[in-house]
């Protein structure tokens, strides 16, 4: 049994990665602002949780000292903000802090800070995205990103931790919150199905092309990263293939059970918004023989039945 820290253990991809560790039958201890007990965080009986803010070293110390973790999941962050100040407070003060706490502390844990594919930009056209590609962030989101891998890797070299990078690039699955494009289709059409009548899906950009990856194959990847992964490398997860927006909201059209019409909305079009982005994950294969096993026609069909799920119990 390992015994595992992951912070930001209540967002959606840490409670997808607290449930596969759990079932993997190691010791998880979760770190989240938000509360035990509120409804997007774990349960009580699922994680011993401690709850607090990443800035908070204090806290933090507290936290290592009674968990002791042989592994630490970096998750915590934030994605969205009208605030471009709290990317750089959460994604790379946050991770400062964490990481002079375990340099502080007696520990020697293994850890994987979660990056992002958004750190490349626009990339080469179809051409898949190593990670030897330059980094071209177009976003305040991104740019944190690669100020957090450059903490990661500075700390890495000057303190010998043993930390690993890993980007994601697009995910899916069943939990995502309705910001992203996917999900909010699947809400919209869950919320049509439940009005029992002809709707309308709101959309922006239909013409994107994104790599995506079910969430539950990328905490899986996730795992298997911190066990083998090397020491300052990054790993990029990903399917390699692009699929656009619209054959994505076409898949949820065909599981529809109302009929839908598509109207583009002009506020959920981004000025910012790249083309196309899909990767290359040779590297994590080679080192860690990680393959995606769930397909995106079950990814969006499990996402659809979360939303089902969700506005019937409203």
């Amino acid at each position: 049994m390992t015994s595992v820290l992951i912070t930001g253990a209540g967002g959606f991809t840490g409670l997808h990665l607290v449930r596969y560790l759990r079932e993997k039958g190691d010791q998880v201890f979760g770190f989240d602002q938000v509360p035990v007990g509120q409804p997007s965080a774990p349960k009580h009986e699922e994680v011993g949780a401690y709850h607090g803010d990443i800035r908070n070293r204090a806290i933090l110390k507290q936290t290592l000292s009674q968990a002791r973790p042989e592994t630490i999941f970096h998750l915590a962050g934030i994605l969205k903000s009208d605030n471009v100040q709290r990317f750089y407070e959460i994604n790379v003060i946050g991770t400062l802090t964490l990481l002079e706490t375990v340099v502080e502390s007696s520990l020697k844990p293994r850890l994987l800070i979660a990056s992002s594919s958004a750190v490349y930009g626009w990339g080469v056209g179809s051409r898949p995205i190593s990670e030897q590609f330059r980094l071209r962030p177009v976003t305040h989101y991104a740019v944190s990103k690669v100020a957090q891998e450059a903490v990661a890797g500075r700390y890495c070299r000057v303190h010998d931790l043993s930390i690993i990078c890993t980007r994601a690039f697009n995910v899916i699955g069943p939990g995502q919150p309705p910001e992203y494009a996917c999900s909010g289709f699947a809400r919209q059409i869950a919320l049509a199905e439940q009005a029992g009548r002809a709707g309308t899906i709101m959309a922006g950009n239909l013409s994107s092309r994104r790599d995506f990856t079910d969430i539950r194959d990328v905490v899986r990847a996730y795992d298997m990263v911190a066990q083998l992964g090397k020491p300052g490398h990054i790993y990029n997860i990903c399917t390699q293939k692009a699929v656009s927006i619209q054959q994505c909201l076409d898949v949820l059209l065909g599981l529809a059970r109302v009929p839908l019409e598509i109207r583009v909305d002009a506020a959920r079009l981004q000025a910012e918004d790249v083309p196309i982005q899909v990767g290359s994950a040779a590297k994590l294969f080679d080192r860690t023989g990680w393959q995606p096993r769930i397909t995106l026609q079950r990814s969006l069909k499990d996402l659809l039945e979360y939303w089902r799920q969700q506005v019937g119990a409203i």
